[in-house]
């Protein structure tokens, strides 16, 4: 039952990313949560203020966002989302103005979850592939596919 619960706490993230509702935020993230991200520059931020500004980036660089959960393994505390992400290109992203293309990757999110909160997370995703599809970077490389 527990596993299931966590499921839906993880679950949470990404249905907020996906309306932009930043309102309840602090109510599924932890306080002091830490994200262990490289593909962010709000390291420095700890919880639901860095979890705020990661989502106002994406929104402000992506419209049509959207994501769709392909799977999710949960194990004691901890919840793993398999899910895809996709949306247009109309707003500048990571430094770069925007291309107004469509882009769309797999990510992995593993999620810890302690008293009902989300207090550490990993993520993984193929940067080089958006990036080729937005025209940021040369399409020569050809990144792990499924």
């Amino acid at each position: 039952m527990a596993e299931d619960q966590n499921k839906n706490i993880a679950r949470r993230l990404w249905e907020t990313f996906q309306s932009g509702d930043l309102d309840d935020i602090d109510s599924f993230v932890a306080a002091d949560a830490v994200l262990h991200s490289t593909q962010d520059p709000y390291a420095h931020l700890r919880g639901p203020e860095r979890v705020k500004k990661v989502i106002e980036m994406y929104r402000a660089a992506f419209s049509n966002l959207g994501f769709t959960i392909r799977m999710q393994l949960a194990e004691g505390d901890c919840v793993c989302t398999l899910l895809e992400t996709s949306g247009d290109n109309t707003g500048e992203f990571m430094g770069m103005p925007a291309s107004g293309r469509h882009g769309s990757v797999l990510l992995t999110q593993v999620d810890r979850i302690v008293d009902g909160k989300i207090a550490e997370s990993w993520s993984t995703w193929d940067s080089l592939s958006l990036l080729q599809q937005l025209g940021m970077a040369p399409a020569g490389a050809h990144p792990a596919t499924t």
